[in-house]
Formats: structure tokens, C-alpha cells, sequence
């Protein structure tokens, strides 16, 4: 029988993590820096348009991008035009999808200074709104 190269332990802890994301590992790893970075208070599981709330109370919602992906795919992102107005504002993480690292990231900006260009929504690298 060949013996698997998987850390049992380690898959099984995993799975208790991120069992309380809605989404991805990529999508779990964009909430849990926020988490730790901004003390942002995760949402219930499910919860509509957004992730979190904020210490000052406001919502955010956490969206992750692929790291070194074309410069415009980096700047914007989609919402949803049901859940535009459950957020206060937009935080992008951005995800180095072969070592999991967070080189970079986007915001929190308010979703309300966001401007709608076909559904999507740009922010520049200096988090002010183009």
C-alpha cells in the first residue's frame, strides 16, 4: 500500500479552520489577514455581503486576487449589485497562489466613493478611486 505524502494531522486542522469560511483556502486566507491585520470580527457563515465588521463598526467585505495577475484583473474586482450597500467598505488581498504569502494589498476604501464601470469597480494601487 503506498503511504500518503499528506500530514493527516495538519489536513484534518485545516479543514476545522476553514470549515467556518465561506468560499476557498484563497478566499479563507484573504478573511483570516484581515482578521489579524485589521482586528476585523468575522461574520457568521453565509452572512450577506459581507465579512466582517471593523472595530469602528463599519462592514467589510474581503475580496482575494491572484497575485501577478494582468495589471487591470489586479485593480478591479465585482460586486454584487444585491449586496452593494451590506458593505462599508472594500478590502483586496492579493494571493501569491504558489507559496500562500500576501505580498500586497488594497484598501479598506469605502465601496460608496467605488465607481461602476459595467460592474466593475477599480482601485488604484495608491487606494484612491479611478
Amino acid at each position: 500500500m503506498k503511504q500518503s505524502t499528506y500530514d493527516l494531522d495538519l489536513l484534518v486542522a485545516a479543514h476545522h479552520i476553514l470549515r467556518n469560511y465561506d468560499g476557498n483556502v484563497i478566499t479563507a486566507l484573504a478573511e483570516i489577514w484581515a482578521e489579524e491585520h485589521l482586528k476585523m470580527v468575522k461574520a457568521p457563515k453565509g452572512a450577506k455581503g459581507f465579512d466582517g465588521t471593523l472595530p469602528d463598526g463599519r462592514r467589510l467585505q474581503v475580496k482575494s486576487k491572484k497575485y501577478g495577475a494582468r495589471r487591470d484583473s489586479g485593480t478591479y474586482v465585482t460586486l454584487s449589485r444585491s449586496t452593494l450597500d451590506l458593505a462599508d467598505d472594500l478590502l483586496i488581498v492579493f494571493v501569491d497562489y504558489e507559496t500562500l504569502q500576501i505580498p500586497r494589498t488594497l484598501g479598506p476604501v469605502a465601496i460608496r466613493k467605488l465607481t461602476d464601470r459595467k460592474g466593475r469597480y477599480y482601485v488604484s494601487d495608491i487606494v484612491k478611486v479611478i
